[in-house]
């Protein structure tokens, strides 16, 4: 046994691991809100696997070191025939039973966030960064999105902060009523007091506070704070803290003055979204709603399961598992049972590695995800092309999965042994 790395496979299967990144991300930002996310997962680990096995048998044709020049000139066609069963379906069949599992609820919990608390900025430099009141329209959608069983309370902050609806039960009228008020705030002035709006969110929760009703806040604004919240941060997010209440927050426009919206969200179990583009804010409205029990392999877990040590175990080990399917998938596609062990250990290192790196890095700092996502795929991709050795049975031979070829493997190796030459693996 000795190690035999194809480097140009190494370098092939980050390329990979890149192209089903990108195509992931993709398939990620269309259709995580309208496809059953078992079989997004699916499909994405399926396309990773596709991708990262199709990559490593170019790079072993193209420079046959592991394989042979024998196997390029007469098995090819046999691998090629391998690729997509041992890739993209088995990897899509386990993606999707694994998606299916984690999103099980094993323990059972009465923590159902219902109720929603909007803080809507309503200061001077909106009317720069908003100047439609594009973020009014957001409101309605995401009152729309609502149910009757939900309630929603909304304020306007600015200087100070202006209660628009008290923590009502979602109907027609509350819609109508809210829309109006808003329509009071089309004209922007004054500074941005977060503090205070957070002080007041907390204090409508817990005013409005019932059995079996739990709260949520989000947040928007273009900017930081104009008063004192970051030398109270501490005395400002103990209550959120204390009751278990995350504060979602969107930041608005290019810039990058949001590090106290992001500071909000990471001290409180939330999430920080950023909206370059005006326009797409009635998306995010609804995306936070829809996020705030979301649980998927390879994106943030919110919701009561957040911080949740169990699921945090299962994910290394889907992914690990996942890993590992793909590792031997190669070993398959290449035809070469020797590859096996050694692609497996790699597999389940590089699966361990990408799977830290999630829960890690979401549990940190969460809104990197596509950072996490690219980090993981690439050790998906090419841990376990580092660990390729090569073996030989007690013959001199190499072993392959197809009948057919270990038999002709076999004549050959005995031919070529009669006439006194070095042994070559077909």
């Amino acid at each position: 046994m000795k190690l035999k790395i194809n480097w140009l496979m190494v370098l092939m299967s980050a390329v990979g691991g890149t192209l089903a990144f990108i195509i992931g991300e993709v398939l990620m930002d269309y259709f995580k809100y309208s496809m059953p996310h078992s079989l997004l997962m699916g499909m994405y680990f399926g396309i990773l696997s596709l991708l990262v096995g199709l990559m490593c048998l170019l790079a072993e044709v193209a420079y046959p070191k592991i394989n042979g020049l024998n196997w390029r000139r007469d098995y090819i066609s046999l691998s090629f025939k391998f690729l997509i069963p041992c890739t993209l379906i088995v990897t899509l069949v386990a993606g999707t039973l694994f998606q299916f599992l984690y999103e099980l609820s094993f323990k059972k919990s009465s923590k159902v966030i219902n109720d929603v608390v909007l803080l809507i900025d309503t200061s001077g430099s909106m009317s720069k960064t908003d100047p439609n009141n594009e973020r009014f329209d957001a409101v309605n959608d995401l009152l729309n999105s609502m149910n009757s069983t939900n309630r929603v309370s909304v304020y306007t902050f600015d200087d100070h902060t202006t209660k628009i609806k008290v923590m009502s039960y979602v109907d027609n009228s509350v819609k109508d009523d809210i829309t109006n008020e808003l329509q009071k705030y089309k004209n922007p002035s004054g500074n941005t007091n977060m503090r205070e709006a957070l002080d007041s969110a907390y204090d409508e929760i817990n005013k409005s506070e019932g059995k079996g009703r739990n709260a949520m806040v989000i947040m928007l604004s273009d900017g930081g704070d104009n008063y004192d919240l970051d030398k109270k941060f501490d005395k400002t997010m103990e209550p959120y803290n204390y009751a278990g209440i995350p504060v979602y927050t969107i930041g608005m426009s290019d810039g990058d003055n949001f590090y106290m919206l992001k500071k909000i969200a990471q001290a409180s179990g939330g999430d920080y979204y950023n909206v370059k583009d005006v326009k797409n804010i009635k998306n995010t409205f609804v995306k936070i709603y829809r996020d705030r029990q979301g649980r998927l392999l390879n994106d943030k877990r919110n919701g009561i399961y957040g911080d949740s040590t169990f699921y945090g175990c299962l994910r290394v080990i889907f992914i690990t598992l996942i890993s590992i399917l793909i590792s031997a998938a190669v070993s398959f596609v290449l035809d070469n049972k020797y590859l096996l062990k050694g692609f497996i250990i790699g597999g389940a290192i590089g699966g361990i590695i990408a799977g830290l790196i999630l829960e890690i890095g979401f549990n940190t700092v969460s809104w990197h995800g596509s950072l996490y996502r690219a980090l993981a795929d690439l050790a998906m991709a090419v841990v376990f092309t580092l660990f390729a050795r090569e073996y030989y049975d007690e013959k001199g031979g190499k072993k392959s999965f197809s009948k057919k070829r270990v038999v002709e493997t076999s004549k050959n190796s005995f031919d070529k042994d009669v006439k006194g030459s070095r042994h070559s693996f077909r």
